[in-house]
């Protein structure tokens, strides 16, 4: 009986810690991809209009980059952000805090979860791109060329006979945002690094007045 007890508290609490950690997982993928669709459905879509070449090229390049950028500077905020949770509830644990958060160590920094978000924003794309390749339709072909065209738009001049090649994209993301996730933490670390010298010295400065 008591075996049985111990067994369903320990999947109920494995259950908390993975609803806990999808949750803050899909509070970071949110921003990225609301941004991927901004860009695809503005700036990068552009590109794929009949007219100046030169112009198409520009709006390629200029929406990829940008996209580029935005994936860098959230994988970046995210993983500041999950660092600064690691240092905090590490302080929380060994004061022995029973704050939910801090004992299933929720959003702790893990290159892993800067790889899964940048992989994250693309599932839809991998999804909708999958459906277009077994069966083309009009629906799929509009959401690629308009919520996806980070993806689809590079390979588009080549025609619908390389769609597949579409794939080879998915690397931008979940490269650019892993690298920023990780520069992230290096800058947190920067910081409390300052923090602890700054009060170290505001210690010191006590001691002498003294």
């Amino acid at each position: 009986m008591a075996d049985n007890i111990q067994l369903e508290q320990i999947t109920y609490s494995k259950k908390r810690k993975f609803l806990f950690e999808l949750n803050d997982l899909l509070a970071g993928i949110a921003f990225p991809f609301i941004i991927s669709v901004i860009f695809s459905a503005t700036v990068i879509s552009f590109s794929a209009y009949d007219g100046d070449l030169a112009i198409s090229l520009l709006a390629l390049i200029g929406g990829e980059v940008m996209f580029v950028a935005a994936m860098f500077i959230f994988g970046r905020a995210n993983g500041a952000a999950a660092y600064k949770k690691t240092i905090l509830y590490d302080r929380k644990r060994s004061l022995g805090s029973s704050d939910e958060l801090a004992v299933y160590g929720t959003g702790e920094y893990k290159l892993w979860k800067g790889a899964f978000i940048g992989f994250a924003v693309c599932i839809p794309f991998i999804i909708i791109q999958l459906i277009e390749l077994c069966v083309h339709n009009t629906f799929c072909s509009f959401c690629l060329r308009y919520i996806f065209a980070w993806a689809y738009c590079p390979f588009s001049y080549l025609g619908e006979r390389f769609e597949a090649l579409n794939f080879i994209m998915i690397l931008l993301p979940v490269l650019t945002h892993m690298l920023g996730y990780f520069l992230g933490k290096l800058k947190q670390i920067k910081v409390q690094e300052e923090l602890a010298s700054q009060e170290l010295e505001s210690k010191k400065g006590k001691r002498r007045k003294k």
